[in-house]
């Protein structure tokens, strides 16, 4: 089992760790909320949505996650701004967990976080993300919004394999994040599509071995997609679905955005089963620490 000679950074965002050796923080499970045909979307640009539907579905997904000691943030997709304030106000209202400003763009991003700002919830608001396209001028606002906790998307043309996404992060994205005055970051290794996942299995382990950094990426568009599934039926889909979230976990990855909330019950559990499993291997085997919370002690 992996233990890194580097240094692991562990950050904490709200009530969240992020980071660490493998095993000695759970998980953080990602539900993502507004998202394209979320049921309880009924107007993306007004922010207008259906809260019965919303408070179901976070009421099970905090069910699970305080069931399974995993750790849980939220989220929340937007391509307007003030939409996206009112949608994460809400979120922040109905449940303790950081949550992921999750703008189309920084036209859409960077306003929600000054809106997000005047109503006083900087210190659980993950920005969604710095990346390729974020300029010199859209860092100085970040900067000066005072935004502290940012994720790192290493998405470009140029940046497919796993040491060309490790040269991105130290020469291009870290650096950005500098500038902004970015306190606590997490990077997302940036799934293409379903069968090159195995090079954010690489990428995930290259980043914590050489930055120490908090790191993890997002199976789910490629999953949701894949129409091979489909023809043996949902169970079969549920399968495969949270097969990949936890070869996601054994990369090994710190977060993991699993993607749409309704399907917390589908991949929950598999994955607090790997972390459990890591957190027994580094108290039993390392004799080093685990965190106060984890699987290890709900789930066998």
């Amino acid at each position: 089992m992996l233990n890194f000679k580097s240094e692991q950074k562990i950050f904490k965002i709200g009530n969240v760790l992020f980071g660490g050796q493998p095993g000695e923080n759970p998980i953080v499970m990602i539900a993502t909320v507004f998202y394209t045909k979320h049921a309880a979307l009924l107007d993306e640009k007004l922010g207008k949505f259906d809260k019965n539907i919303l408070e179901k579905e976070l009421s099970d997904y905090t069910e699970i996650i305080e069931e399974t000691k995993l750790q849980g943030v939220i989220d929340v997709i937007g391509a307007y701004p003030e939409a996206l304030i009112k949608e994460c106000e809400f979120i922040a209202d109905s449940v303790e967990y950081p949550f992921l400003v999750d703008g189309l763009n920084d036209s859409s991003r960077i306003p929600a976080m000054e809106g997000l700002k005047e109503i006083g919830l900087m210190d659980r608001a993950i920005l969604n993300s710095i990346d390729e396209n974020t300029n010199d001028e859209n860092l100085e606002k970040l900067k000066q919004i005072g935004v502290k906790n940012a994720v790192l998307l290493t998405f470009g043309n140029k940046y497919i394999f796993p040491q060309q996404k490790l040269k991105f992060l130290q020469e291009i994205l870290i650096p950005k994040a500098k500038k902004a005055n970015i306190e606590n970051i997490i990077v997302d290794t940036a799934v293409l599509d379903l069968p090159s996942i195995s090079i954010n299995f690489e990428t995930a382990g290259l980043v914590k071995k050489e930055l120490g950094l908090p790191t993890g990426f997002a199976p789910s568009n490629a999953i949701y997609g894949w129409t091979f599934i489909k023809k043996f039926g949902e169970v079969a889909r549920c399968g495969a679905i949270a097969s990949i979230m936890t070869y996601c976990a054994t990369a090994p990855s710190d977060f993991i955005l699993f993607g749409p909330i309704k399907f917390a019950k589908c991949i929950v559990p598999a994955v607090a089963l790997i972390s459990g499993v890591n957190s027994y291997f580094r108290k039993r085997v390392k004799r080093q620490k685990i965190s106060e919370r984890t699987p290890l002690k709900t789930i066998f």
